[in-house]
């Protein structure tokens, strides 16, 4: 199989720095995890967001809810394909905070129309990605407006409540380490979410059956 954003990005892909082409270039035949721990230099949540979406978002692992600094971070990939064939990278993403752990759980899929990232454990929220790549070889990650799949919360996403997201990783030659920027952003109430930070990465070896439950949303989503 070819690995999700290899596929998206086709030729491009060799632009990547070689580190981040490290990163991404493992698929569901590669028969290896990554784990990466590092530090979020920061991390916001709006307070213009409700208490009950909060609880569902951090419930559902949809995003973290606290705004702090120097939280550690820890970000695990793994790659499988799912029940209708399409390359998947399942990333668990973890929030140490000093009052307990906050988790970002997303799974990118090589889909019909391109790349999509669903967010949370339902999944909940559905991304179309358009991956790129920047200055110095980073992977540039800039979405179309989201999709709400939840069946609890009912919100629209569209005219005022749209919502995108960008991403940016990239090799910090310096410090010899990853760097990692993330956004997103509503119409109306402007960022709703960032964190930023560092991180180091290793592979290691994993078989489909060593794959942690929460890498496995509760249910197949065939919406693209």
């Amino acid at each position: 199989m070819t690995p999700v954003y290899r596929a998206a990005l086709g030729s491009d892909f060799e632009k990547l720095h070689p580190n981040v082409q490290w990163r991404y270039g493992v698929d569901s035949t590669s028969g290896v995890a990554q784990m990466t721990s590092g530090m979020v230099e920061s991390v916001f949540c709006t307070s213009k967001l409700t208490p009950p979406v909060l609880r569902f978002f951090r419930k559902r692992n949809v995003m973290p809810t606290t705004t702090s600094r120097l939280v550690p971070f820890f970000m695990d990939n793994y790659c499988y394909r799912d029940e209708r064939g399409r390359e998947c990278l399942a990333v668990i993403r973890r929030f140490a905070y000093s009052n307990g752990e906050q988790r970002l759980h997303s799974l990118l899929v090589n889909g019909s129309t391109g790349l999509i990232d669903y967010f949370g454990d339902g999944p909940d929220l559905l991304i179309p990605l358009t991956p790129r790549v920047g200055p110095g070889g980073s992977l540039i990650l800039e979405s179309e407006p989201m999709r709400m799949l939840s069946r609890g919360l009912r919100m629209g996403m569209r005219g005022l409540f749209a919502t995108s997201m960008r991403y940016v990783e990239e090799w910090d030659d310096e410090a010899q380490r990853f760097r990692l920027d993330a956004t997103v952003r509503n119409v109306t109430l402007g960022e709703i979410m960032h964190f930023r930070g560092w991180f180091t990465a290793a592979d290691r070896p994993c078989s489909i059956h060593e794959i942690p439950d929460e890498a496995w949303p509760l249910r197949l989503e065939e919406r693209e």
